[in-house]
């Protein structure tokens, strides 16, 4: 079986059940919290809870344009 090719723009979701049933969630091509955005019916339907961890990509902002202004 051959592994897709990705792009930076493109967005998975892979979801694995393991042989004892557990489930984990495992997202890319997402920036900031939209992954949480897009992985939570998924999580609820699934059932799907406990640890979490977030990769560098949560991390980075959305939209590379944005600019932080700090009020005087």
């Amino acid at each position: 079986m051959s592994t897709p090719t990705t792009t930076p723009s493109t967005k998975t979701i892979e979801i694995t059940v393991s042989p004892e049933g557990a489930t984990s969630i495992k997202t890319s091509g997402f920036t900031g919290s939209s992954c949480k955005d897009a992985t939570r019916d998924l999580e609820k339907a699934l059932g799907v809870s406990g640890r979490e961890s977030l990769l560098p990509e949560y991390f980075q902002r959305a939209s590379t344009g944005e600019q932080l202004q700090q009020g005087t």
